[in-house]
């Protein structure tokens, strides 16, 4: 029959068998040793369709679970964290390694640098912070006696590095957060992470990888046109699409997970973004003198 390979395999397991565990000699039936946890090897796990099958899940991390949890993460913003909460784990990915997988593509396709501040970033657009960061690396070129382009390309190699890292302070910021603007709730700290988690697994992978590079490929396309649409990628435009998106995400959030009603979720929401863009200004602070004291 046409395309019967695409159909889902009967399982012909045979779950009645007593098997006896390879690796502690225990006799049961099933998949899996109730007493070590060892699977049963079949024969088709064994084929070179199952090798690249593993291969691509390895390398991508594309499996069921990642799928099912980026449908949630998308369509049902805090349905994921509430799924978790609640106990129902096995569908879909552990929150932290959701998070560290939109991390990976967040600095595998960098458009901004919005948690990775480049040295002009911390040199020019930081206000007071920018100034005494001037200081400090024309101090630090003048009495290493430093190339300069040297320094930057050594400066932002340690601050990729770092940033991959501290990211997870603002993790930590923001749970705080939600912890405070819903200490009524009486949640767990756990409850609270899982929210935060959810919150910059959508902000990384969303907002600054697909949007941000569908976005790249419109002002590619209009170029071919004659079309001048780098307007999209301003600052300005680019941080207020991003800012509308998370403000919806952070409001179905409250409602979601922590049950708020409407016109309790609307100003929590602003009020978390508000703080989240003072955390972020600090944050990056951090980085630079972080980065500065590793190089």
């Amino acid at each position: 029959m046409a395309f019967s390979f695409l159909k889902k395999k009967e399982d012909q397991f045979d779950y009645e068998l007593i098997r006896k565990c390879k690796v502690c000699d225990h006799e049961f039936k099933g998949r899996f040793c109730n007493v070590c946890g060892e699977k049963v090897i079949e024969p088709y796990e064994r084929s070179f369709r199952e090798f690249l099958d593993s291969l691509l899940n390895a390398f991508t991390f594309l499996d069921g679970k990642f799928w099912r949890s980026f449908k949630l993460l998308v369509l049902k913003p805090g349905q994921l964290a509430r799924n978790i909460s609640d106990g129902k784990r096995v569908p879909y990915m552990k929150m932290i390694s959701l998070f560290f997988v939109a991390n990976f593509f967040y600095f595998l396709f960098p458009v901004f640098d919005s948690y990775n501040s480049s040295l002009y970033t911390q040199l020019n657009s930081l206000g007071e912070h920018s100034i005494q960061a001037k200081a400090l690396v024309k101090e630090r070129i003048e009495k290493e006696k430093i190339d300069i382009e040297d320094f930057k390309r050594n400066y932002q190699n340690q601050s990729t590095n770092l940033s991959k890292l501290l990211i997870v302070v603002l993790v930590v910021i923001l749970t705080l957060f939600l912890m405070i603007i819903n200490y009524s709730k009486q949640n767990y700290f756990f409850d609270h992470l899982l929210v935060a988690l959810e919150f910059y697994s959508f902000q990384l992978l969303i907002n600054l990888v697909i949007i941000a590079n569908v976005i790249l490929w419109v002002i590619k396309v209009g170029k071919w046109y004659d079309l001048d649409w780098n307007f999209l990628m301003t600052d300005q435009v680019f941080s207020t699409i991003t800012y509308l998106i998370l403000l919806y995400f952070t409001f179905r959030q409250m409602i979601t997970f922590y049950h708020q009603k409407w016109y309790w979720a609307a100003p929590k929401a602003i009020l978390l973004l508000f703080l989240m863009g003072l955390s972020i200004d600090y944050y990056r602070m951090m980085l630079f003198y972080i980065t500065m004291w590793t190089l």
